[in-house]
């Protein structure tokens, strides 16, 4: 279970780092844009980040405790469930955060940020499936315990309408083109990841 958690960190570490360079990437539109709409929309992306890398200043610092203490992870401790759930919700902001990379591609995919916006949205992707696939071992380890309130994407959700969802977000078996580079390039899916060794949970 150790190896899941240095695994999360790894990807939590890297996501921080990808929101501060998204952030700056967002700055200068927000602060010359040419109307109060252009303004509102980049202000509530970078808003929804910056509130992320707060909770994962936050969340970073406890989730090294867990890694440096194996008697700390247990049912029975009330801060180790917790931090599940918020483990669970940041999973949750992995999906937002694809989801503001691929909205930011849509204005920047022909300016000198597209390619690094391109590697973050690539990168946050994989991360993505690797953090689902964790959060499903951690449940069934923990009965369900590592499943927040509100963690789940509608776009992941049975019981809502097929029409409010966006496919490419739906599943993890897709040919997926990038903006960057006009080729299609084959996506990790969640057998492959543990297939090929991306996952190190302890059995």
């Amino acid at each position: 279970m150790a190896n899941s958690f240095t695994e999360l960190n790894e990807i939590f570490l890297r996501t921080r780092e990808n929101i501060h360079d998204f952030m700056a990437i967002l700055t200068p539109r927000i602060e010359n844009a040419k109307d109060d709409h252009e303004r509102l929309y980049y202000h509530h992306i970078y808003e929804e980040e910056e509130q992320r890398l707060d909770r994962l200043n936050a969340l970073i610092p406890k989730l090294d405790y867990f890694i440096d203490n194996d008697n700390a992870r247990s049912a029975d401790n009330f801060d180790f469930i917790h931090i599940l759930q918020d483990i669970s919700l940041e999973k949750f902001g992995l999906h937002n955060f694809l989801e503001h990379l691929d909205l930011a591609l849509f204005t920047f995919k022909d300016t000198e940020h597209a390619e690094n916006l391109t590697r973050m949205r690539n990168s946050t992707d994989t991360d993505y499936q690797t953090i689902k696939v964790i959060l499903s071992d951690l449940n069934d380890t923990f009965d369900g315990a590592a499943s927040a309130p509100g963690s789940v994407p509608t776009d992941e959700k049975e019981d809502v309408n097929q029409q409010l969802k966006i496919e490419k977000y739906i599943t993890n078996d897709r040919e997926e083109t990038t903006f960057y580079e006009n080729k299609p390039t084959k996506q990790l899916t969640v057998g492959s990841l543990k297939n090929n060794g991306r996952i190190l949970i302890d059995e």
